[in-house]
């Protein structure tokens, strides 16, 4: 039998998935049946039942709760429909049918499930036993008729009281059935068959308790044959639930004599559901009864030796008695259980290493854990944590190691070279977890966790909404296991949620400055680190986990950002473009990008890939109305025209949030108005470097050498600052308008001259994408208001407000880059509100970016 129950590290992932219905420990028979829902099939990754299938699914097990089982077949077909995947639907579905005896039908549903979704052993095994409960009942009902020349035929007062007992099971009075078969065995209790009635009938009347006993007594009188074993196995899983429940009720309340009292008897009524074995394993786990865990483990072996918990559980209890041999022997069939799903098999070797680590053999442990790939689910971070503590081990006990790898080498021909008994710290005791519903008992099996109960608790409080309360508990997991890095995972994730982002990033450097990333799965580490802003260790991690073939595709993009922080801007363009890729080919663990998404990874690329670019631009009365470089204020001057273009260059590429840049520019001014200097006269080459320095703040200081050309232009230096900001300013692709605000203000400084200037202006307004005519273009009417400050004229600011409006169209756009060029015209009218006539009128500008 492959496992009936599935075993997870992280009770925190079990607590907090909705969707999943995983109801196990509970199986059927006749009207009595309750459905056995298992998360996936065996060594399959099926995904939650979400959405409307979950409910439906919810519908079906309350219809079949209720005993509306015509109800739960309607509901149970169209979560299939919904779900086909998934094998409690299939099995629930096979159940409900079974339960109006229609065994036939139900056998045909599973048929055609394996057919669609494999051999999976729930499916098998449920088929296999209402093929044999079909044959048996009919078995009985046939008996119900006596051939003449039967040895056990019937005469007198018991031929009439078995009469009416087939004659109210032909018409569905179970509890008359129960009656006249009660009459008829009293008078011939030697028949089986009438004890097969009785039990048939007092089960689907819904009187378990004496269908049990029934079978019992039969079972004294003739042997346990098969009939009666199949009987019991459907009546005991309908009694299992009730036992289980009351076990878990005396556990709770730490009474754990009467707990292992009732899990006994709940293993009793279903002996072949692994998870009660499990559960009384719990309780006398609690109790520290670690011989009473070894019986109730070899029981469970010696009922199916193929499951690998009962194996991995008796070695590690044998283990903890100092019977090494014996834990051995145990811990190499759990090793090789081949029908074990590979969740299982690596919770048990974590089981096992954590033992061989306890007994000074770190490098058995190690080379154990070392053929286990990152799968990206929760059994990652413990196997990650076992060897970063066995490498720790090695690298402070070299004398250990070799000991411990010639011990390894030996193991292989006997157990006797193996190293002395050590006591196994209860702190590397397995956690058992069940849960217990009207359905049975699911319990999970985690490696080693002193963290468990606390970070169970923040799970919940994070269900429940209690942020505080999450941070609280997730604070006491960190506490109880500070060597965890995966519990203080779970504190960083509790404080982001409760809105403490800075707490967060506190904790991830925290982690960093302790050395725990080495303990942990290469993308967890790249996570925590990019949390921390150490984007360069991120792009380590990212890699390494790309490397090893552990990085899902859903986190390229995330590995391109870091890489675009680190100034690794070759491999932030390729992770760009894979994340693009793998976005139009969405699988499992890459979910569509949203259009908003895709173009900021798009953006993201173009930047990334930008070394160099150029502006041409064109004002009127403009100097500074556009946010960015390409102007080049000349003193002494108002109310003109100026032209210029400038090219630039990146020596270092994008710097991510920073940058730096060379550029050289020509720039003159015409039209000019009193008299002033105008044509090439003002014609001026100007070469210098800017750099944004801070990565949180747009301000951007520049540096720059006038050369002059014309005759009116005399060389200088010039020292600029300037900042701007707003929200709304990039194109969106998700809403088709939206609100901007645009501040811009700079600040230079002529060093020979010895003038200032100063111009500052703010745009509030809507922009429009104009979907009509091309997505490309957009249109942005907006209220202004502007100030200027130039000492070489005078001491006043002129100060004025008015509307404008601007429109811009992007171009250069491809597969991997957003739009990367643009035109933007701009034409604005202030009116005065204080100073000279320099605060008033039209105002244009225009842009050609490349």
């Amino acid at each position: 039998m492959s496992d009936s129950f599935f075993f997870s590290l992280r009770a925190v992932a079990a607590a907090t998935v909705t969707g999943a219905l995983c109801l196990s420990g509970a199986t059927a028979y006749g009207q009595s049946t309750a459905a056995t829902p298992q998360p996936a099939a065996s060594g399959q990754n099926t995904l939650p039942l979400s959405g409307a299938a979950y409910r439906v699914a919810q519908a079906a097990y309350a219809a079949y709760e209720r005993g509306d089982y015509t109800g739960a077949v309607a509901r149970a077909r169209e979560a299939i429909r919904q779900r086909p995947d998934v094998v409690s639907l299939r099995v629930l579905l096979a159940n409900s049918l079974a339960a109006l005896r229609r065994y036939s039908e139900a056998s045909r549903s599973l048929g055609d499930a394996i057919a669609q979704i494999g051999r999976d052993p729930a499916l098998v095994s449920r088929r296999k036993q209402i093929d044999a409960l079909n044959v048996s009942t009919r078995a009985v009902a046939r008996a119900g008729r006596q051939q003449p020349a039967d040895p056990d035929v019937l005469t007198g007062a018991a031929l009439t009281a078995a009469q009416q007992a087939y004659k109210a099971y032909a018409a569905k009075d179970f509890a008359g059935t129960v009656k006249y078969a009660n009459e008829a065995i009293s008078l011939r209790p030697d028949l089986l068959r009438l004890r097969l009635l009785l039990i048939d009938a007092a089960s689907a009347a819904g009187q378990d308790t004496e269908a049990w006993n029934a079978d019992l007594d039969a079972g004294k009188r003739f042997g346990d044959t098969d009939e009666l074993r199949l009987r019991r196995s459907f009546i005991g899983n309908r009694l299992a639930p009730k036992s289980s429940a009351a076990s878990y009720e005396a556990f709770r309340k730490g009474d754990y004599t009467q707990a292992a009292t009732l899990a006994r008897e709940t293993v009793a009524y279903a002996p072949d559901q692994v998870g009660y074995r499990i559960q009384l394993m719990d309780v006398l786990f609690a109790a520290n009864d670690l011989p009473g865990v070894q019986a109730a483990a070899s029981d469970a072996i010696a009922a199916d030796d193929t499951e690998i918990m009962p194996l991995t559980l008796r070695g590690y209890v044998l283990a903890a008695q100092g019977k090494t041999a014996d834990a051995e022997a145990d811990f190499a069939r759990a090793l090789q259980a081949n029908d074990a799903t590979q969740r299982n098999k690596r919770v048990a070797r974590v089981i096992i290493a954590d033992v061989w680590i306890a007994e000074g053999q770190p490098q058995r442990a190690l080379d154990l854990l070392a053929p286990l790939k990152m799968n990206g689910d929760d059994t990652d971070p413990p196997i990650a944590l076992r060897r970063a503590q066995a490498r720790r081990l090695l690298a402070h006990a070299p004398a250990v190691a070799a000991n411990a790898s010639s011990t390894a080498t030996a193991s292989t021909a006997s157990t006797d070279s193996l190293a002395p008994a050590t006591q196994i710290d209860p702190a590397h005791r397995p956690v058992i977890d069940c849960v217990v519903d009207q359905f049975g008992a699911s319990c999970d099996v985690y490696a080693a966790d002193r963290g468990f109960a606390a970070a169970r608790a923040a799970a919940t409080a994070a269900a429940a909404n209690d942020k505080a309360g999450a941070v609280g508990y997730a604070r006491e997991a960190v506490k109880a296991a500070p060597d965890d890095p995966q519990h203080r995972v779970e504190l960083i994730n509790a404080l982001s949620t409760a809105g403490n982002d800075s707490a967060a990033s506190r904790e991830a450097q925290k982690m960093i400055d302790a050395g725990m990333l080495d303990a942990m799965p290469d993308l967890s580490a790249a996570y925590i680190a990019q949390r921390a802003g150490n984007n360069k260790v991120a792009f380590q991690r990212f890699s390494m986990a790309d490397k090893a073939g552990t990085m899902p595709a859903s986190a390229y993009a995330d590995a391109g950002y870091s890489a675009v922080n680190a100034y690794r801007n070759r491999e932030a363009a390729q992770y760009f473009e894979r994340a693009i890729d793998a976005s139009a080919k969405p699988g499992d663990d890459t979910p569509p990008a949203t259009p908003a998404q895709l173009n900021e990874m798009r953006s993201a690329h173009a930047e990334a890939t930008r070394n160099w670019g150029f502006d041409a631009s064109m004002n009127y009365r403009g100097a500074g109305m556009q946010p960015g470089y390409a102007s080049s204020p000349t003193p002494g001057t108002s109310n003109n025209w100026q032209a210029g273009v400038e090219a630039y260059w990146r020596p270092f590429g994008s710097l991510g949030d920073r940058m730096f840049e060379l550029y050289a520019r020509g720039y003159e001014s015409f039209g000019v108005k009193n008299g002033g200097a105008s044509g090439v006269d003002t014609l001026q080459a100007t070469i210098g470097a800017r750099a944004k320095p801070f990565s949180q703040i747009d301000a951007i200081v520049a540096f720059e050498r006038i050369i002059p050309i014309g005759s009116q232009v005399n060389p200088d230096w010039l020292a600029r600052l300037a900042y701007s900001g707003g929200y709304g300013i990039e194109r969106r692709v998700d809403v088709p308008s939206w609100w901007t605000a645009q501040i811009y203000a700079e600040t230079g400084t002529y060093l020979n001259a010895g003038s200032v200037y100063a111009t500052t202006n703010l745009e509030v307004g809507r922009t429009y994408r104009m979907d009509r005519y091309s997505p490309k273009w957009t249109v942005f009417p907006y209220a202004v208001i502007g100030a200027d400050y130039d000492s070489s004229i005078d001491h006043s600011i002129p100060l004025g407000a008015g509307v404008g409006i601007s429109t811009r169209y992007w171009f250069r756009d491809s597969k991997y880059d957003s739009p990367r060029s643009y035109v933007d015209l701009s034409v604005q009218y202030r009116w005065k509100i204080s100073g000279d006539d320099r605060a008033r009128g039209v105002f244009f500008g225009a842009i050609y970016s490349y």
